[in-house]
């Protein structure tokens, strides 16, 4: 069987209608489904899982860490992104005098929360480099960061115009004025080849029910080795200190046999530092088997070849059949979106002819995966055209 027809036999939920709305949540392959349904039976009937899911989760670190390029010693997990982005600003020592370049294409998170600390007095101004159309120019960051910049946030794709940011030239900016460079990787790792080392970037999350395809409720921290020791975690939680029960479980050591020392704890050398509490089991046990499924048919490996393809031929037909791209052409990841004057009603126009796609405001957002075919994309455009004439 052809890896196209293998793959897609596994996504259930894609049977009876075309889903490109992979920037919202991927479908959940039945590998997973399957896995996560066995834990809680297994709870359900005989009790917790809890040996099992902790080597689960060690596998994990160390799988997404080979995913993105890092060691399993830079990557630690979070009960979802928000989190991720809570923990490691509340713990970096900033200058009160600083100031932090964010994208205006960022996912509103990572806005408010630099907003937030400039109104706490944490740094003195947060500068934005603004939507172009669809796109930043680099120029406008070189304009923005200065020896005062302690900090850019910059997710690597756009979540509106599917923008990929040239990272690796921000962080090697950032780096010469002194700065860290923080990304939200959400909307490239699991579609897109990603090397967190290539790339540049200090610290880089993600999460795990877009392109990972997985279930809510996880996900994963990056901390270069290079900066690792020298953050100190703001607040501690009972599995951030360097005897949690995961030190040692890898230790060989029986978890409970001696007490915590939480009053005179010392911080890991390795990121678990920023894991503070008992993780979501079902939730990250699902998630390391999404990674062994999408490592298996090679879902990044397939994206210039195959993906990036799609997502180009849709843009081009909605280009050929009159649409205007608030994508940029030559820098859009899988996520292509364009203008439409009614792009709730049309939406669910779409979805009443089996199609499912994103409205977003003054935008219809399209979001092909490795799994999606040309065929689809066609289906789309027609029924499109055929409802923008109604």
């Amino acid at each position: 069987m052809p890896w196209l027809d293998e793959v897609r036999e596994m996504l259930p939920s894609i049977r009876n209608k075309v889903y490109l709305n992979n920037a919202s949540t991927g479908p959940v392959p039945k590998p997973v489904a399957d896995t996560t349904k066995k834990l809680i039976d297994y709870r359900a009937e005989y009790g917790d899982p809890w040996d099992h899911a902790l080597d689960r989760i060690m596998e994990l670190k160390k799988r997404y860490a080979g995913f993105i390029g890092a060691s399993k010693e830079e990557v630690a997990y979070a009960p979802g992104v928000t989190y991720a982005f809570l923990v490691i600003l509340s713990s970096l020592d900033l200058d009160r005098d600083s100031n932090i370049v964010v994208s205006e294409h960022n996912f509103p998170t990572s806005l408010a929360m630099a907003k937030a600390m400039e109104r706490r007095g944490l740094v003195k101004e947060v500068r934005v480099v603004r939507d172009r159309g669809g796109y930043t120019e680099f120029s406008d960051y070189e304009k923005l960061v200065d020896e005062n910049t302690s900090l850019a946030i910059v997710d690597y794709v756009g979540w509106l115009s599917g923008y990929i940011e040239d990272l690796k030239a921000l962080s090697d900016l950032v780096h010469s004025k002194g700065g860290l460079v923080i990304s939200d990787m959400f909307h490239a790792i699991g579609v897109m080849p990603v090397d967190v080392k290539k790339l540049g970037v200090d610290i880089a999350f993600t999460g795990s029910y877009k392109w990972l395809m997985s279930i809510y409720g996880a996900a994963m921290i990056y901390v270069s080795k290079d900066i690792l020791t020298r953050i100190e975690p703001r607040y501690m939680g009972w599995l951030s200190i360097d005897d949690s029960v995961f030190q040692r479980r890898q230790r060989g050591e029986d978890e409970f046999q001696r007490p915590f020392n939480a009053l005179n704890y010392r911080y890991p050398e390795d990121a678990s530092r920023f894991e503070l509490g008992t993780p979501a089991l079902t939730a990250f046990t699902a998630l390391d088997e999404s990674l062994k499924f999408l490592i298996k048919y090679d879902a990044p490996g397939k994206y210039q070849g195959h993906t990036k393809k799609i997502a180009d031929y849709l843009a081009e037909a909605l280009i050929d059949n009159g649409y205007q791209l608030y994508s940029h052409i030559e820098r859009h990841s899988p996520i292509t979106t364009f203008k439409h004057k009614n792009p709730q009603e049309t939406t669910g126009k779409l979805l009443k002819e089996g199609i499912e796609v994103s409205a977003r405001p003054g935008l219809i957002r399209v979001s092909p995966h490795f799994y999606n075919t040309k065929d689809e994309i066609q289906h789309l455009i027609n029924t499109l055209k055929k409802i923008d004439k109604q």
